[in-house]
């Protein structure tokens, strides 16, 4: 929390985010949904080394809101909401 004008302000930051599984070796990645979504990239998988399209195997996707305190610093994280996904 934040000192503003006498009083006390929660500091909080949101990111976007989808979750995604190689088809073939079916590792989980998290990635922000812009990069999904939006430009719809081709990964290459850390396990199995297959390439494969990152918003045709999203698995889901949801808004994670960040509590800062006075510096910045993470202090927890929840889920905000749950967001559609455009391919489901």
């Amino acid at each position: 929390m934040q000192a503003n004008i006498g009083k006390w302000v929660e500091m909080k930051a949101w990111l976007d985010v989808s979750v995604l599984r190689c088809p073939n070796c079916g590792r989980y990645y998290v990635e922000a949904s812009w990069y999904v979504v939006e430009m719809e990239s081709d990964i290459e998988c850390g396990k199995c080394g297959k390439e494969f399209n990152s918003k045709r195997n999203a698995l889901d996707r949801a808004l994670l809101e960040f509590h800062l305190n006075e510096n910045g610093k993470i202090q927890n994280v929840a889920i905000s909401k749950h967001l559609e996904l455009e391919n489901k």
